[in-house]
């Protein structure tokens, strides 16, 4: 009999830390399965930074459609300039359309103004003012070396963005759940920190005390860490409590940007404006699609009935050709064609705790054969996949066979896809000739070694 060992009895400091542990995560779990996110859709928008083909009228509508066609509502417009673009293409598309201008957004930047004279006027807000463009993002430079670039004071732009959003407050309509909405996007929260933290804090209470709708932000270069992030999320809501919304738009380039759009939930914002897939901007961003499949692992039921989540997968497949003119990336997280084959059944997910099925999304589940790793099981479901049958795929000795060909294969220094129908139609010939020379069975563990044959 195995004695008690006293080293290993939990005391009740011990038990207490446990119930804190647990309580911190079902704190934070509940909190991500009740939110009602916010995601205003960036996709036809962001992505023009970073498509090396450029967008067409078609790319756009296309993009609106698929947009449309997962359960998005609202919808961020491209830049204007002072030159004809695609941009203008697709609002005269809309109008021409008669299509309701109620979900859309168009950013206007808040230059210096002079007080005895009208606000600037750029191109975005005159395709605003002669196209009735309901909603409104103003866009926000605070970094004091920015303000110092175009000589002006604090003082002066905490009034220009005072007089822009008393501006747009008038000329809006009155705000409902549709229309009249306006955000502040603040381009560089985490410079301005560092900068002068105290000058940001006047720029977050004086928000609070405006009509506004609530406040976007971005990380630009993808470089800052998540508790930074948290830490600005938890300044703007002391100062714009709920119904204000906050929604962040992290950027990647330190791969903490899908942990970020989630971080910031806990943290007290509301969701994210950002495009579809991770496409936008330099490199990538932190996409609705991880967000919201996120949400669906933690057990967020408000998403499930907001979104067509069946149709995830082939929505992102064709976004993706839209923006790169090629597939998913094979590896690319949650849509790649290898996200759910599965080549080990300890990497399966179903409906264990935070687990995403993905029958959820739209996805087959599959299995794959790696040559170097290969475990008998999964040789014989890829082989139940090609339409084998048992005599096939469940002989545990021809399984155990083609897992050693595949492996003296490696070792004779050649590369061979052996997941292929060919190829492995011949390795299933090869193992079947080699137990026909042998009885002895192949690559089978020692019966006591329990553990290590559980693992293989």
């Amino acid at each position: 009999m195995t004695k008690p060992n006293t080293r290993t009895r939990l005391d009740t400091d011990d038990q207490q830390l446990l119930v804190s542990a647990q309580q911190r995560i079902d704190a934070q779990l509940t909190r991500l399965r009740e939110v009602v996110p916010v995601v205003l859709d960036m996709s036809f928008r962001e992505a023009t930074l970073s498509s090396r083909y450029g967008h067409t009228l078609e790319d756009k509508k296309e993009l609106f459609r698929l947009g449309k066609e997962f359960g998005f509502t609202d919808f961020g417009l491209p830049n204007f300039y002072n030159f004809p673009t695609v941009s203008d293409q697709f609002l005269d598309h809309l109008l021409a359309e008669g299509s309701s201008l109620d979900p859309f957004y168009v950013t206007v930047a808040v230059e210096p103004t002079k007080d005895d004279e009208p606000l600037p006027q750029s191109a975005a807000a005159l395709r605003t003012a002669e196209a009735g463009i309901p909603n409104i993002i103003l866009l926000i430079e605070i970094r004091p070396a920015t303000l110092a670039q175009v000589n002006r004071s604090h003082a002066q732009m905490l009034h220009d963005i005072e007089r822009y959003i008393e501006y747009y407050r008038v000329q809006l309509p009155t705000e409902t759940d549709q229309r009249g909405r306006l955000y502040v996007r603040i381009a560089d929260p985490f410079d301005a920190f560092d900068e002068d933290a105290e000058f940001v804090m006047q720029v977050f209470k004086l928000l609070g005390a405006c009509p506004i709708t609530g406040i976007l932000f971005e990380d630009v270069r993808g470089s800052r860490f998540t508790f930074e992030s948290n830490e600005l999320i938890k300044l703007m809501r002391h100062y714009n409590p709920p119904p204000r919304k906050i929604l962040v738009h992290p950027h990647s380039g330190n791969g903490l940007e899908d942990a970020a759009t989630i971080e910031a939930i806990l943290a007290g914002a509301d969701g994210v404006w950002s495009g579809f897939t991770p496409q936008a901007a330099q490199g990538a961003h932190g996409s609705s699609m991880m967000f919201l499949t996120n949400l669906l692992r933690a057990g967020n039921q408000h998403v499930r009935k907001m979104f067509r989540f069946d149709k995830l997968t082939d929505i992102a497949k064709q976004m993706w050709q839209v923006l790169d003119r090629q597939e998913v990336e094979p590896n690319q997280p949650v849509v790649g064609e290898r996200a759910y084959r599965y080549v080990d059944y300890y990497f399966e997910q179903t409906n264990l705790p935070r687990d995403l099925d993905p029958k959820d999304i739209g996805c087959a589940p599959g299995f794959e054969i790696m040559p170097a790793w290969a475990p008998a099981s999964i040789i014989g479901k890829r082989l139940e996949e090609l339409g084998y049958g048992p005599d096939i795929a469940g002989d545990q000795r021809l399984l155990y066979a083609m897992r050693v060909l595949m492996h003296r294969s490696q070792m004779d220094g050649k590369h061979v896809r052996f997941d292929e129908p060919q190829e492995l139609a011949r390795l299933v010939e090869q193992a079947k000739d080699a137990l026909a020379s042998s009885e002895a069975p192949v690559d089978q563990p020692m019966e006591s070694t329990v553990l290590t044959k559980h693992y293989n």
